[in-house]
């Protein structure tokens, strides 16, 4: 008797002992799926489409791979990116798009009707640095701005000097673009925004191949594995 209540214990210990690794190995996996997993908070101000939707980018082309149906204005997208990339939201009856960065965190998005094409994004570090990024790009191309005035005046006018010194204007313009964005780069080495530049970069109307390789050089290599570094390699040539 007291032999069969000893094997009896056992069994119920080896039971005891399975079910809980099971239950761990599901808490673990629940605890690593949300740390590996965004989530996206969106809210709308000022328009009222019934659906939004999550769109990956492919070339110039969207590929929407998700939608999210809006209440009260808000929506939700839940999931997991491999590496942070660019991705599109667009919506219902709407032609705009929003283009946001989606790495695995929590984040927060709001889009007014009058500026759907730049979101506010809170809790995104990477968002935080293209928007850092884009801010000062635009402050450069400003001044673009300023001398269109001057260019339909020349251009009346029939004025070739006054051209050729606005054309030359642009081009330091786009000189000082053009190394901002390195430099930004470079100062970002280990930043996913990083390998999107300069992926950009590549899409310029001059391609400056040899700054390119060697500005890719300098990525950390976790940044060399992201889609867009990869993208610069296989342009280039460079596995």
């Amino acid at each position: 008797m007291k032999r069969v209540f000893l094997l009896s214990f056992l069994a119920f210990l080896l039971v005891s002992c399975k079910k809980n690794s099971a239950e761990i190995k599901q808490t673990n996996n629940q605890i690593l799926k949300t740390f590996n997993s965004f989530e996206i908070k969106g809210t709308l101000e000022n328009f009222y489409p019934e659906k939004v939707y999550l769109n990956k980018i492919i070339g110039d082309s969207f590929y929407e791979i998700d939608s999210s149906i809006i209440e009260n204005n808000n929506f939700l997208f839940k999931g997991i990116v491999d590496f942070p990339e660019r991705f599109a939201l667009t919506y219902q009856n709407y032609s705009s798009a929003s283009i946001l960065i989606i790495e695995n965190t929590s984040f927060n998005v709001f889009i007014s009707s009058d500026a759907i094409n730049d979101p506010l994004i809170n809790g995104s570090q990477l968002n935080n640095e293209l928007n850092e990024y884009k801010i000062a790009s635009k402050n450069i191309f400003k001044k673009i701005d300023y001398l269109f005035p001057q260019f339909q005046k020349a251009r009346l006018e029939n004025d070739a000097n006054e051209l050729k010194k606005i054309g030359s204007e642009i081009k330091n313009i786009e000189t000082d673009f053009t190394k901002f964005s390195y430099n930004f780069i470079f100062k970002h080495k280990n930043s996913y925004v990083s390998a999107m530049i300069l992926r950009d970069l590549l899409k310029s109307t001059t391609v400056d191949t040899l700054q390119i390789k060697e500005t890719y050089k300098t990525l950390s290599l976790e940044v060399k594995n992201s889609p867009d570094a990869q993208l610069v390699a296989s342009f280039l040539d460079l596995h």
